[in-house]
């Protein structure tokens, strides 16, 4: 049924990031041959958005059967250690918060990756788990979040530092940052620069904190809506950056001393780089989906992913209606409380696994739970 759907969306509900996708990999391919290369996505990406022209039909058709393929390898992948429980939630998760968007944005394709590290480290397969925490980041940057956890973890099992591991990874990921680099020297380093470079996006908590707070502004620029309010927004980015240096520190620090486990402080870590960063996207959810489906649920979870999806593309589909910006930014506000709620009770429930319960209907989404727990 997933699939089914996201197939029928991609065809019917048209929307502009297949379409980029699409003009980067023609690029790509014209003459001199790779010297284009994504701007605000690494440069490992561009291989995702070649592979659907090797397929027949329509670039948007092919593309979101490539999503629908890397959805089974991720379902493979965890249904091998987690069992059908954990499958089941995985996919309520994807289709409360992302069954709008999920074949037209490649961000399965990372998460694939960043599980099957996290699957490699859950068994003590340490290379493996570096190897596709650098894939994933080759691909999206967001798995390099993983590293601190695997670093901490692999030190706590081994009883030494890991540097030969660590300086594997930064150098295979400087590695994948530079041969672009040589190939198109005025495009080095774009995705980076792309990202420090991007003012307070609509979805981010610090939006919402200027919501809140202040009288924000929307405004288009770097292929998404954005609030100013006369610098209010940016000091939330900013307040929410060092806020969540400081509490991914804490959770490093209860990882060692053994106070939570290797899935909660990689969740945990996922957790926070969304609520702090500047930058939110209803895709991203994809991201947390896999790892959230390893763990006991929350009512607040769930329905910051239902949110998500009334947010997105839900409330884009009815626009425009009378007071129509603050009405989306007051949705987006509600669903990062949600989301904030949530992720507050599964970090009490973290550091606490015995002395927290969650009595909510909807504590376990579709009413299983995966094998891990």
């Amino acid at each position: 049924g997933f699939s089914v759907i996201s197939l029928w969306l991609a065809g019917h509900v048209i929307e502009s990031d297949v379409a980029e996708y699409h003009a980067y990999a023609l690029q790509a391919l014209t003459p001199p041959i790779f010297h284009q290369w994504p701007q605000e996505y690494p440069a490992l990406a561009q291989f995702v958005f070649l592979f659907p022209l090797l397929l027949p039909g329509s670039y948007r058709i092919s593309f979101a059967g490539v999503t629908l393929a890397a959805l089974a390898g991720l379902l493979q992948t965890g249904m091998t250690r987690h069992g059908p429980g954990w499958a089941l939630k995985l996919l309520g998760y994807l289709t409360l918060g992302t069954i709008g968007l999920f074949s037209q944005r490649y961000d399965i394709i990372p998460a694939l990756c960043a599980f099957w590290a996290l699957d490699q480290a859950q068994q003590q397969h340490w290379k493996r788990a570096w190897m596709g925490s650098v894939l994933g980041f080759g691909l999206k940057l967001w798995p390099a979040v993983l590293w601190p956890v695997f670093l901490v973890q692999e030190w706590r099992e081994t009883g030494h530092i890991p540097g030969k591991h660590l300086l594997f990874s930064v150098g295979a990921a400087g590695l994948l940052l530079v041969i672009p680099a040589l190939l198109s020297p005025h495009q080095a380093f774009t995705a980076f620069r792309y990202l420090l470079d991007r003012p307070v996006e609509y979805e981010s908590l610090a939006a919402s904190l200027t919501t809140v707070f202040g009288h924000p502004h929307l405004f288009h620029a770097f292929g998404s809506l954005n609030v100013r309010d006369h610098g209010l927004a940016h000091a939330f980015a900013f307040i929410l950056t060092l806020l969540g240096g400081g509490l991914g520190l804490a959770v490093l620090w209860a990882q060692k001393t053994g106070r939570v486990d290797l899935t909660d402080a990689a969740l945990l870590a996922v957790l926070l780089m969304l609520l702090t960063s500047k930058v939110f996207s209803a895709q991203y959810l994809i991201w947390l989906a896999p790892c959230l489906a390893l763990k006991k649920g929350n009512g607040a979870l769930v329905l910051a992913f239902l949110a998500t999806t009334l947010e997105y593309p839900i409330a884009f589909v009815i626009h425009p209606v009378p007071n129509w910006p603050q009405a989306l930014l007051a949705m987006v506000a509600i669903r990062n409380g949600l989301l904030l709620i949530g992720g507050i009770t599964f970090a009490r429930r973290a550091w606490h696994p015995q002395g927290v319960t969650d009595v909510s209907p909807l504590t376990d989404l579709a009413g299983v739970r995966s094998h891990s727990q």
